[in-house]
Order: structure tokens, then sequence, then C-alpha cells
């Protein structure tokens, strides 16, 4: 046993001293490559943008980026930022250099809420006078949703055409679970608080229905109103067209007038060339989204006033290298309000939530921050239950049509294994306590007084959450637990009950804080600092070596495997699921 062990523990080892070579193996090979050249956009210009590429809400340009090198399933760093994006397309209305934009890619998938900003971009480059001229050769519904925007929509033959409609899919796990012999109590408030439902249940709710039902229409109404507006018809028209499967070939849409002609992708060069005035697709000048970002986004360090963009991305929690959690962004935000060259703040929030105690933490913070300085929030595709929580107080709040927002109320769920523990994995723990309920937290089942304890903390909490948006929105108690009950709401229908003051984007959010600070000029400062693959893969080591420390050591990796899964005591504004729309 000990040879097995030093053997691991040697094999462990060896791969982690030969992943830090390599790491600084291509960190000295890029260390001497020859800069990159200075991004230069000619005259006469044409911007292809290519939605394709990851887009995250903070863009990351990361040097350390190894991820193609090291096949051990690390996601790239690199990624477009939805600011840059909007920044450089509304720079490109502007910019005498650039004549048209060319969108080469309408298959691609992205989040609603950011393609929405992104779009609203491209309109606003149209109505500066310039041409935008859109190319499929196969068209999702995002993709078509950018699409739209063209002056001249054109199709492969051959495309492919998946306007459908939204749809989003919810699993129901309680016959598995009984299957193993799990059982999950569940403590909420809220009747549409459908956080846990799926893992006591094994169909969906009437009111869980209701709610999701409201939201897919609601996205598709986003949807199907830009589609409509931008070829001249009415929304009724399209709900006709996508019910009857009428537009599922490119012949079908150029006929139905959602293209204007069909080409090959040569034939398209051809008209590209045309448009741009050459007569060699060689002599085309074109530049990239990313390039383009680059040669265009400058910061003038001479200004001293700033406004702090806090991007609050991710689940909300106590601690942890991801996410949003109360133990950096706490010490963060009050770095900030003590920081006199900061005039005011756009919190952007892209939440599902979280810890409602680790909430709380960073909405106190944000409320002593509000107190020297002007706080205004942007909604990304998510600002639900925690993420609501911390941003429901700000001086102003713009969501996009599309975010998913509210959500609240608040749960606590207590997965019980003491049966599977038995009866498929034959482990008998044997428990001894001092008091009644000091095994409380320990995987078994509650019995009556201790769900009464855990029901008394979820209303105590949820009457908080109450008290916040109250205060926040200026509504009365009353009004908001109508709206409450953990229902989650689209941005376009948020407006209507008071969640929201507007509708607008990141950029919208970012102008108002600057009329409200009276700013005229200012920089922008970004937080927090995006991790570079230098950063995950140091952490990747830790997990390594907790990993061999289980392979070294099987006895007390299954007592530690207990102890994990045993519940902690905990209450949560969360949404019910991560949604993925179709």
């Amino acid at each position: 046993m000990k040879f097995l062990k030093y053997l691991l523990a040697a094999f462990a080892g060896t791969l982690i001293a030969l992943l830090i070579c390599m790491l600084i193996t291509f960190s000295i090979i890029g260390s001497l490559t020859p800069s990159e050249k200075p991004a230069v956009v000619e005259p006469s210009s044409i911007l292809k943008i290519d939605l394709g590429t990851s887009i995250g809400e903070q863009g990351a340009e990361d040097p350390f980026d190894i991820s193609g090198l090291i096949p051990i399933g690390m996601a790239s760093t690199n990624r477009l930022g939805l600011l840059d994006i909007v920044q450089a397309i509304d720079n490109a209305a502007t910019d005498p250099n650039i004549k048209f934009i060319y969108i080469d890619n309408c298959s691609f998938s992205q989040s609603i809420s950011h393609l929405e900003e992104i779009r609203d971009a491209l309109m606003r480059f149209r109505n500066s006078g310039k041409p935008i001229i859109a190319y499929g050769d196969n068209f999702t519904q995002g993709g078509y949703y950018i699409a739209s925007t063209a002056d001249k929509i054109y199709s492969d033959p051959l495309a492919s055409n998946l306007i459908l409609g939204v749809s989003t899919s919810i699993y129901f796990l309680k016959d598995i679970l009984d299957k193993f012999d799990i059982d999950v109590q569940l403590i909420r408030h809220g009747k549409y608080k459908s956080a846990g439902e799926q893992f006591i249940a094994n169909d969906i709710s009437e009111a869980n229905r209701e709610q999701n039902q409201v939201m897919v229409n609601s996205l598709w109404e986003t949807l199907s109103n830009a589609y409509a507006e931008s070829r001249g018809m009415s929304a009724d028209r399209i709900d006709y067209l996508v019910d009857n499967l009428k537009i599922t070939t490119a012949e079908e849409m150029l006929a139905y007038n959602l293209i204007d002609s069909l080409c090959t992708a040569e034939q398209m060069n051809g008209i590209i060339c045309g448009l741009a005035g050459v007569e060699d697709e060689k002599d085309l000048k074109t530049v990239d989204l990313r390039t383009y970002i680059k040669a265009t986004a400058h910061t003038d360090y001479k200004i001293k006033d700033k406004i702090a963009v806090i991007y609050a991305d991710g689940q909300i929690a106590a601690s942890g290298d991801e996410g949003i959690t109360s133990d950096s962004f706490v010490p963060m935000i009050s770095d900030i309000r003590k920081d006199s060259s900061v005039k005011a703040v756009v919190l952007r929030v892209n939440s599902p939530g979280g810890s409602a105690q680790a909430a709380e933490l960073i909405r106190q913070e944000l409320e002593l921050l509000q107190e020297v300085k002007p706080l205004i929030v942007s909604y990304g595709s998510y600002a639900a239950s925690g993420g609501y929580w911390i941003s429901a107080g700000a001086d102003k709040i713009y969501s996009d049509n599309s975010t998913l927002t509210g959500s609240i109320g608040v749960f606590s769920m207590v997965p019980s294994f003491q049966k599977a523990i038995r009866n498929k994995l034959h482990i008998n723990p044997v428990t001894i306590r001092s008091n009644e309920h000091a095994d409380m937290y320990s995987a078994r089942l509650l019995d009556t007084e201790e769900r009464a304890s855990m029901q008394k903390s979820v209303e105590q909490i949820y009457d908080l959450f109450l008290k916040i948006v109250s205060e926040g929105r200026g509504m009365a108690t009353d009004e908001v637990d109508r709206i409450a009950q953990g229902r989650v709401w689209c941005g376009n229908d948020a407006i209507e009950i008071g969640l929201v003051n507007e509708i607008g984007g990141l950029t919208d959010a970012i102008g108002y804080a600057a009329i409200a600070a009276g700013l005229e000029e200012y920089r922008l400062a970004e937080y927090p600092k995006v991790k570079t693959g230098l950063d995950r893969l140091m952490e990747g080591f830790n997990t390594a070596k907790a990993v061999n420390e289980a392979f070294t050591n099987p006895a007390e990796a299954l007592e530690s495997f207990y102890g994990s899964i045993s519940p902690e005591p905990g209450v949560y504004a969360m949404l019910p699921v991560i949604y993925r729309f179709n």
C-alpha cells in the first residue's frame, strides 16, 4: 500500500512539474516572438463581423492562454467582451475608414441578451447612413436576429433555417432519485419559487408552467418583433410562417421575403467586391472585429475622472474561485468607494443568484458606496433572485428586453442520503449526539421541528428581501409581495411592474452614470481583474493535489466524501434553473 501511495504521489508530482516546465517554455517563446504590429484600419475598409467566437461579459486577451496546447479540458480564456463589441460598432459608425459592415456568419449561438445589445448597436450603425450586408450559409434564430439588421441578406441556396420559436426544457429527477433512495427536502417561500421542484416532483407545477410559458412568449416576442420590423411585415405573419414550417429552406425564406437573394459563397465574394468598388477579392480591405477593437480601443490616462464598471457575473457565494463572492467583492467595492478618482459606478449584473447571506453582504457594501457616488445598474442575461437582491436599491436600473429578472423568493434544500448510503453503498454510519438535534445536518431526514425551524429562517429572509425591494424601488411591501413569490420576469415585462427603470444596455447605463456624476470626459475602469490561463492552471494544480491525496489515502477520501454530502445550513435566493433557450 505504501509503495502504491509513493508511486502515485511521484506520478502526480512529475505531471505537475512537466506542466510548469511547459508553461515556462511557452512563456519564454512568447517573450522572444516579435511584438505584434499595431492594428491599422485602412481607408475604405469593410468591418467583418463573425459572432461565432466566444463572447463574455468581460473581454479577455490572455497571453497565457494555453488551452489548445494542454489536453486537460482547460477552456480558452480569450474572448470578446460585450462592451468592446458594442463600442467598436458605435466607433465604426463615425469612422471614415469603415465603408460598410459585412456579417458573414449567421449560424452561431449566443446569449439572447448579448445579441440584443449588439443588434441595437448595429441598428445605430445603419441609422448613421452606412450599409450592412449579411450572408448566411445557415441561419440560427440568433444569427438571423443579427442578420435582420442588414440592408440586404444573402443566403447559400442550400442553407437551413432554425427559426422555430423559443423553447426551454426542465428535467424532473424525482423518479431516478427514488431509484437510488435519495430524498430531497425542500423548504421555500413563494408560489412561483420553483427552485428544487425538479428534485421533489416528476412533473411541472401549474405555477411553474405559467411563469415559464410567459417567459418563452416574451423572449419570442423580442425576436419576432425584430424580424417583422426589419422585413416590413407583422409579427402575426412571422408566427404564421414559423408555426406552419413555411420557412425551413433558403428558397422558402426568399419566397416569403426573409432574405433578399440566393448565391454561393464564391458569388458572394463577387458581390462584396462590387460593393467595395474593386475588381478582385485580393484588393478587398477587410478588418475583423477583434482587430478593429484593438485598433480603435484607447484609454487616455491623462483623464483623471473614472466610471467604474463592476461585473457581477456568475453565482453568488461567500467564497470561491469563480463567480460573485462576498469575500472578494466586499473589499473590492470598498476600495472603489474610497477611490476619489471614481466618480460613478455601473454595476453590470449577470447572475442567477445564490447565497442570500453573501448577497446581503455585497448589497450592504454597495449601499455604502451609493452614499458617496451614483450607482447605476445594467442587467445582462440574468439578474434574478440574489442578482436582483444586490441591485434593487440602485439609482437607476437598465434591463434588456430578454433579461430574466425578479425571482424574488428564497428556499433551502436539504438532500438526505441516509437510505442511499445504507441500501446502495452498504455503509452504516453510527451517530452519537449530545443534544436532540445535534445531527440535524448529517444527511438524514429532517423531523417536524427541524423543518419548522428551517421554514422560519426562510420566512425571515423572504421578509428581508421584500423590505429591500420595497425600499429600493419605492413600492409598498404588499405590492412587492404580489409580483414576487419567486416569479421570474423578462425585462420587457419587468419594466411594466416597476422592477426596472428603463430598457437599455450597458452603454446606456454608462452614459447615464456620466450624466449623474456631471462628467463630460472620463475613462472606464473595469473590475474585477480577469483571470488568465496561468491563474486557472495554478488553481488546477490544487485540484490535482487533492485528487492525488484521495488516491493515496482512500479511507480518508471515503470519510471526506461522507462529510461533503452532509448538507450545510443555508438559505438561497436563486433561479430555479439556469435557463438555456432554443
